[in-house]
């Protein structure tokens, strides 16, 4: 069956559950013909063109405790439902790097709607995926950008799949060592953020590891004292594009030695791609031109870039150069 482009979705039951028991409880009980709402900018899309169709609608915006950024301890914990906006103006301070990429994330319109747990979740933006197309992720035989055009996708981690992750907010929560925390009817877990994410080789129909049943709470940021972080994207535009690649780095120094290091690449695989090959240039040493240079370098070690898209490999290069150079000055 094609996916065909229209303008309408198909009718649906809103429901509209008043705690987070009721709304796993519905996820349960409805499965895959049920979706989760939240700030509804990706999902909405995919409805009108029914590029999913579910029977159920659950909205989560009425849940308490789903909103809102606090403090605790040495760490911050953000609502999956605070919005993109209150993401970028509740962390300049304490986080500059989630601040800058909230901030790069589509349009002022979009970031006052659209949600930091919905832009982590949102579904791949591949056109071959969401066109006319029966590519391998929406159960068909082939990926169209493999042998297309494919100016767009994957460097790495592409097997059978080359789309890439379209979320701007994932590199950094990655590079700065966050964990989510996940209800279901099993009860609350915790979980390293980049375990959040799946690749094709691991299930090519689905972005992230969430069952039908489990709601994304909130995601907790570690404070380090020492840590300077920052987030840089290249987009063919300022305002409203995805990321033709973007970079992600989070250092913890100790004087002029750095001593972690955590480089995180976005829109170059289809989940955040930590490069550690660039990190080992890094750590241990000194955060000067020459190792910044060797780290640049090493970013790309693997990369198989397709037909269309072996400029990334310079533009990774140059994105985490200057970002490395950034948190030297």
């Amino acid at each position: 069956m094609w996916n065909i482009s229209i303008d309408e979705p198909r009718p649906f039951e809103l429901l509209a559950p008043r705690t987070l028991e009721e709304a796993v409880e519905l996820g349960s009980r409805h499965g895959k013909d049920a979706a989760f709402l939240a700030g509804g900018c990706d999902l909405l899309d995919q409805l009108k063109h029914q590029w999913t169709a579910p029977h159920y609608v659950i909205n989560l915006k009425s849940i308490p405790g789903l909103k809102g950024i606090r403090s605790e301890g040495n760490a911050i914990t953000i609502g999956a439902l605070a919005t993109l906006t209150e993401v970028e103006r509740s962390t300049r301070n304490a986080l500059p790097g989630l601040a800058r990429a909230a901030s790069r994330v589509a349009t002022p319109q979009i970031r006052n709607t659209g949600t930091i747990g919905g832009n982590l979740l949102q579904d791949s933006r591949c056109p071959y995926y969401r066109g006319p197309w029966y590519c391998y992720r929406a159960g068909g035989i082939v990926c169209d950008a493999h042998h297309g055009i494919n100016q767009e996708h994957a460097i790495f981690g592409g097997n059978r799949c080359y789309t890439v992750s379209p979320s701007d907010t994932a590199p950094i929560l990655v590079a700065l060592g966050s964990e989510v925390t996940v209800v279901s009817p099993a009860g609350k877990r915790q979980i390293p953020i980049d375990g959040l994410f799946t690749t094709p080789e691991e299930n090519i129909t689905t972005m992230h590891r969430l069952g039908p049943n489990e709601v994304l709470t909130s995601i907790t940021i570690p404070l380090r004292s020492q840590q300077r972080s920052t987030f840089i994207k290249y987009a063919m535009r300022n305002s409203w594009d995805f990321a033709l690649a973007s970079a992600a780095v989070a250092l913890e120094m100790d004087g002029g030695i750095c001593r972690e290091c955590r480089i995180v690449l976005g829109g170059v695989a289809p989940a955040p791609w930590r490069s550690r090959l660039a990190e080992q240039e890094i750590e241990g040493k000194a955060l000067n031109a020459g190792n910044i240079e060797s780290a640049a370098r090493a970013a790309i070690a693997g990369a198989k870039p397709l037909q269309y898209n072996e400029y990334k490999l310079a533009l990774v290069k140059k994105l985490v150069r200057n970002a490395l150079l950034e948190l030297s000055a």
